[in-house]
């Protein structure tokens, strides 16, 4: 496709490789029984340690109201994958930092999959800042 607007065909093109690789991902992801949004919370969880993270924090990190991210929290904290701080904050429980270890590599070992071949080391790593730079 091309466009009378660079920036128009490159969000267009963002667009479709976001639905393309988010497909892969969830497919590789659903061995363990996650999608990839999934992955993302408890990834935020895992960096966040022992102190976890408070509601309105997560919420923020995800992009949504805090009662869409209680919404995703409650049916991981049934599973035991996620638990709450003394002070009320979520984190990862040890069920949930194995599962998140396990889904993580799932989804590296699909992602090098994915881009085997389209770009080299220096190509993901220009693309990673270039779309830092962005989101």
């Amino acid at each position: 496709m091309t466009s009378s607007s660079p920036a128009l065909e490159a969000l267009i093109l963002i667009t479709r490789v976001n639905a393309e690789t988010t497909s892969a991902l969830d497919k590789a992801l659903s061995r363990v029984g996650l999608w990839l949004n999934d992955l993302s919370l408890l990834g935020l969880l895992r960096d966040a340690g022992a102190e976890g993270l408070s509601r309105a924090d997560l919420a923020t990190a995800l992009s949504q109201s805090q009662s869409q991210t209680l919404r995703r929290v409650k049916p991981m904290e049934k599973l035991d994958w996620i638990a709450r701080t003394e002070a009320g904050n979520f984190r990862l429980s040890s069920h949930g930092r194995a599962l998140e270890l396990e889904a993580s590599g799932l989804a590296a070992n699909r992602s090098e999959a994915w881009l085997d071949g389209a770009l080299d080391a220096d190509e993901i790593s220009q693309l990673t800042v270039l779309l830092r730079k962005i989101g």
